[in-house]
């Protein structure tokens, strides 16, 4: 709205006719109760009469006022109904006035009363002055009102009484009425003018809210667009990335010179930093976006610490360092929260504490905090260049750090110590520092951790692993080389397995009964994984109560929200490691809640199942893996234009390399699986075409590590 849309004329309407419309419209209920007020005002006072007329009026004239007051309530009733079926503004102020003049008519019929004729003369005036009070609509359409209802009403006083009044008394009666009349009309205006003054504010105010609920909606559809960005290019980022660092890792495993050797360390460091920033950065957008979730489990600080030290102690003795932990001695042996958030941010603080520290110790260490809270209070003590009280101020912050100095010097983005006080914080926790320059910092955090107790089945080894009694295992697995890595390590751990090749043939096992726990991969011939445990889950108790753990290189969210949906218990990630599996297990036949599993973290092809498998397993794995691995890739790399069997051979291949560990032939049979799937020939064609090159790099990589099989040392992917 502009300044000229919203002036006020001198009798207090809007200038403009649609701002007007609009003010009009919206005092709908003001107006109805005006005309209400006036409409029954008027009448009833009428109307009260009809008890003096039976007392001072005899004959004809009894009868005619009489009657004239029955019409004046039949208007009444007629006018009340109107009202209450008007449902514009227009219609209130039509239907009010229309009733006004009829009883204004009517009633001057009946004003000449003996009663009025010494004290009937005060009526005037007041008629005049609330009429422009209370009466709805527009001022001429009021002032037309209030001037002829008094008029009417006196001139049939002074002309049907029988006492005529005196000229004098006349005279003063007309003037007090006009009076009244102005005074009432002036009030209207001042009326009207500060209503519609209240109404520019009260539609300021409202605009103002729309505005900021029009900004509040455009920044969280901004924040949604950027999070959905951000999980866009995390996959697209990370899958070449991971070719990358793949690929890297199988050059470093061949003999090279020590210059080349060097360079490509350089490129598989680089690599490793652009993922830990990319990392950060999704946790910091999640966090802004009330988007991070917080689980909810038992775990060990004591284990978390000692856990931590392990990981950094290479990077420690790098540099000269000594790095150590500490426990206090009121510190529970298990506590409630996420162990893998208090990891991340200790991970964090000891990984800068080791970065800025040339000389000394670095001491991580957890105890109760002194504020009598009785919270937990982390601390990571160092002896590095330690921070004034200005660059204690700029910490904490996305993108800062102490000076420019520091970034030349030591590298980094910023984004440590920001993700560390929201992760924190939305603990509901605090994190704080103190330092000196040239002394070192102390930098703590503290969190509420109630103390809780370790998971009810199986105990825990000195590793911290699950230690399961032996099982019943069903294991529902279509690939022959995922059947021969679970029956491995699981009969390696002491349990009986019973291996089903379809989602058929699990189902058939499954009623039969007499298992401890299924584990059902979610891509099967004939009946997948999904539809065979909703049939499991129909069975009678005990058959269709028995736990059900997805065992699939189907990672995604959604995934596993999929098979918890069809009855499973939980969901574990291809490439399996087996300890994460055993405390899935162990958590749900506990009963107690599962937390995200994701696959686990590969330094070398089935690096998590020599520990299990043992050099003699290994052999015979590794060789069986070649040998299905190699079929397939032969079947791919002849691509018929079958695209059925192109799909088959993939997703073959996409499981059995998810589950070696190799991440580089994985990912292409899954982008081969995906694009002959949805029918994109072309784009099989274009995947198929690096094929050769990466399986022998995969096959050699696994000939260097665990011996060459003699029965493929002459066979190759037909070149294309």
């Amino acid at each position: 709205m502009g300044i000229r849309d919203t002036a006020i004329t001198w009798w207090g309407e809007f200038r403009s006719r649609e701002l007007e419309g609009t003010f009009v419209d919206s005092s709908r209920q003001r107006l109805r109760d005006g005309a209400y007020l006036c409409v029954l005002a008027t009448s009833l006072t009428s109307l009260a009469f009809a008890p003096l007329d039976l007392l001072a009026l005899e004959g004809r004239r009894l009868v005619f006022f009489l009657t004239v007051r029955l019409a004046i309530a039949i208007v009444l009733a007629v006018g009340l109904a109107a009202l209450a079926r008007a449902r514009t503004s227009r219609m209130i102020i039509a239907v009010t006035h229309l009733h006004l003049y009829t009883f204004f008519f009517l009633n001057a019929l009946v004003f000449a009363h003996p009663l009025l004729d010494r004290h009937g003369g005060m009526f005037f005036p007041l008629i005049a002055m609330s009429m422009f009070m209370f009466a709805p609509g527009p001022l001429r359409r009021v002032a037309l009102l209030c001037a002829v209802g008094p008029l009417v009403s006196l001139l049939a006083w002074a002309e049907l009484r029988e006492v005529p009044e005196s000229p004098a008394d006349m005279a003063i009666i007309t003037l007090m009425t006009g009076v009244a009349y102005l005074v009432g009309a002036t009030a209207r205006i001042q009326f009207e003018r500060m209503g519609r003054r209240q109404f520019l504010l009260v539609e300021g105010e409202r605009q103002a809210r729309i505005t900021l609920l029009d900004a509040k909606e455009a920044a969280e559809a901004g924040t949604r667009a950027k999070s959905e960005f951000l999980a866009v290019m995390s996959h697209e980022i990370r899958t070449p990335m991971n070719g990358i660092l793949g690929m890297v890792r199988l050059l470093l495993d061949r003999p090279l010179e020590a210059e080349d050797r060097e360079r490509l360390e350089m490129v598989h460091h680089s690599a490793e930093l652009l993922l830990g920033i990319l990392d950060n950065i999704l946790d910091l957008s999640k966090v802004e976006a009330g988007r991070m979730e917080f689980e909810r489990s038992p775990f060990s600080p004591a284990r978390t610490l000692a856990g931590i030290q392990t990981l950094l102690s290479a990077r420690a003795r790098e540099k000269g360092l000594e790095l150590s932990h500490a426990i206090g001695p009121e510190v529970p042996e298990w506590v409630e929260g996420d162990g893998g958030r208090l990891r991340q941010i200790l991970l964090n603080l000891a990984g800068n504490a080791l970065k800025f520290t040339d000389s000394g110790h670095v001491l991580i260490r957890v105890g109760l905090a002194g504020d009598g809270s009785g919270r937990l209070e982390f601390s990571v003590t160092d002896t590095g260049i330690g921070l004034g009280e200005a660059e204690i101020g700029r910490l904490f912050h996305a993108f800062a750090q102490a000076d420019s100095s520091i970034t030349r010097r030591f590298g980094g983005t910023g984004l440590g110590l920001a993700i560390c006080r929201r992760l924190v914080e939305a603990q509901g926790g605090e994190i704080g520092v103190e330092s000196r320059p040239g002394v070192g910092s102390r930098f703590w955090f503290r969190l509420a951790l109630p103390a809780g107790r370790a998971p009810a089945l199986g105990a825990v080894d000195a590793r911290g692993e699950v230690v399961l009694p032996p099982l019943s295992v069903l294991v529902a697995e279509d690939n022959p080389i995922n059947q021969k890595v679970a029956l491995g390590f699981l009969t390696q751990a002491g349990h009986r397995v019973t291996v089903a090749a379809n989602g058929a043939e699990a189902l058939a096992l499954a009623r039969d009964g007499g298992f401890d726990v299924v584990l059902m991969d979610m891509q099967m011939p004939v009946m997948d994984g999904l539809e065979a445990v909703s049939r499991i889950r129909a069975l009678p108790a005990p058959a269709g109560d028995v736990p059900v753990i997805a065992l699939t290189a189907n990672a995604m969210r959604g995934d596993a929200e999929r098979c918890r949906e069809a009855g499973m218990n939980a969901h574990v990630a291809k490439p399996v490691d087996p300890a994460i599996l055993f405390r899935v297990i162990g958590d749900v036949l506990a009963g107690g809640p599962v937390g995200a599993t994701p696959a686990a973290g590969q330094t070398a092809p089935f690096a998590e199942l020599s520990a299990y498998l043992g050099p003699e397993g290994m052999t015979s794995l590794v060789s069986a893996f070649l040998t299905h691995a190699e079929a397939a890739c032969r079947i791919l790399a002849e691509e018929t234009g079958d695209l059925l069997r192109l799909h088959m051979a993939a997703h073959d291949l996409k499981s059995m390399a998810g589950t070696a560990g190799c991440a580089s032939l994985a990912d292409l049979a899954a982008a081969i699986e995906v694009a002959a799937r949805d029918g994109r020939a072309d784009e099989v064609r274009r995947h198929i075409q690096p094929l050769g090159e990466v399986w022998s790099a995969t096959r050699a990589t696994l000939e260097q590590r665990f011996g060459r099989a003699q029965e493929l040392a002459d066979s190759t992917v037909p070149a294309r």
